[in-house]
């Protein structure tokens, strides 16, 4: 045993095939795993100060052959993020909703012209559609796409739990920090300095 080198061993190892099937192990593994696809959805109302919610306000848009009239209507985004180790060629999920909650336009805000989302049978005024598919591609590891949305609701007051993402591809969802989530949180919690003394304040 004294007469064994090893150092000289465990370089040998180290640079053999073995070392390398074991690596190669290692990554297939993780890209084989489920993987993880942020997600994050935000709405807001048009209707939020209380002079429009007590006149019963309506806003009417204007289509190529019609006016339409929403009394409830939202705005909102929605946010894709390849949180995963795997790039994708395409990418394809779908967003549904329930029967009296439509979509009346959706458009992409951040693609560059590498980077395209097909919608298939696209939202509008004229196709008020409460499901549909969008495909990203490509969707590689750190690619996110954004969505500007234009909801409406039917006697119902929507909330982001009424807009469902769902895929085929074997992903698991996980929740994006929106924005608002952020600054819900500092307001939450206000740290005044004052000289050495620090005043913190909870909502």
């Amino acid at each position: 045993m004294e007469n064994i080198n090893w150092i000289q061993l465990t370089i040998g190892f180290l640079s053999g095939g073995a070392f390398g099937a074991l690596i190669k192990q290692f990554f297939d593994n993780r890209r084989n795993r489920i993987q993880p696809i942020g997600k994050a959805i935000e709405v807001k109302s048009f209707y939020d100060s209380v002079e429009n919610k007590l006149l019963n306000s309506q806003v009417i848009l204007t289509g190529s052959t019609q006016e339409y009239k929403f009394s409830k209507l939202y705005t909102g985004t929605i946010k894709i993020v390849n949180t995963g180790h795997n790039d994708y060629a395409t990418f394809t999920f779908g967003i549904t909703c329930p029967e009296n909650v439509k979509f009346i336009h959706i458009k992409p805000t951040s693609n560059d012209r590498h980077h395209l989302a097909d919608i298939r049978d696209l939202p509008s005024l004229e196709n008020q559609i409460n499901s549909f598919d969008i495909a990203l591609t490509p969707f590689n590891r750190k690619d996110s796409y954004s969505f500007d949305i234009l909801v409406t609701s039917v006697n119902h007051d929507l909330t982001e739990n009424d807009i469902k993402i769902s895929s085929s591809h074997p992903i698991k969802w996980v929740e994006l920090v929106s924005t608002s989530k952020i600054l819900l949180e500092v307001a939450r919690e206000t740290v005044i300095a004052l000289g050495p003394i620090s005043v913190g304040l909870r909502r």
